[in-house]
């Protein structure tokens, strides 16, 4: 049967059209819209530079360095055997906190121990291996090295005199005074060593920092 031109379905193909015109105007209006610009802050705050601190090194030449550690081991070791003496010495003082027998056998090994590091002090002297500009004070080291172990035998000696323990204690005072000769002389080797360190200063850097406060 022939549909009659009168039907109302037939305009029913026309809403889909009217949809997709809007959806086309409206994607074409919106893409025709300029970008939104940016606004900056001004509310941007620059802080001052300020410098930091300068760097400082120093630069010891490799052998000079081992030699001044060979020294500082030196000097420690002076100081301990000083103390050593003193502390056997005191145990002796009365009361007495040690025998007769134990005071004279530990000054013996204080005595025997510096022996063996004058030898050490010896083979640091020689002058293969002083760095250039320390061999004088090296022997004169030496020299007063090689009166600790006699003053040691001093102390020993005092110690068996059957007085009231008073060369004792003038020996005792005698190694001390040996010792403040050597401590002398290794301040004075470190001290000529400090120019021949290089030092080098950097100078610190100039920075700035900056803070934006945000948008209200």
């Amino acid at each position: 049967m022939p549909v009659s031109r009168d039907d109302p379905k037939h305009g029913r193909w026309i809403l889909p059209l009217i949809i997709v015109a809007m959806v086309v105007l409206t994607y074409t209006f919106v893409n025709s819209l300029e970008p939104a610009e940016q606004v900056e802050s001004s509310d941007s705050t620059t802080m001052p530079p300020f410098p930091t601190e300068p760097t400082t090194t120093t630069t010891i030449p490799a052998d000079l360095e081992a030699f001044l550690e060979t020294i500082a081991g030196f000097e420690e070791q002076a100081v301990d055997f000083r103390d050593d003496v003193n502390r056997v010495n005191d145990q002796w003082e009365p009361p007495r906190e040690i025998e007769f027998n134990e005071a004279i056998s530990a000054f013996q090994q204080i005595g025997a121990e510096v022996e063996v590091w004058e030898d050490e002090v010896a083979a640091a002297a020689d002058p293969a291996v002083v760095p250039e500009g320390f061999g004088e004070q090296m022997v004169e080291l030496l020299v007063e090295v090689e009166d600790l172990a006699p003053a040691v035998d001093d102390v020993v000696l005092g110690l068996r005199e059957p007085d009231d323990g008073t060369l004792r204690r003038q020996a005792v005072a005698a190694y001390d005074d040996e010792t403040e000769d050597v401590l002398e002389i290794i301040d004075g080797i470190q001290a000529q060593a400090e120019p021949a360190a290089t030092t080098n200063t950097t100078e610190g850097d100039t920075t700035s920092t900056s803070s934006d406060a945000p948008n209200a």
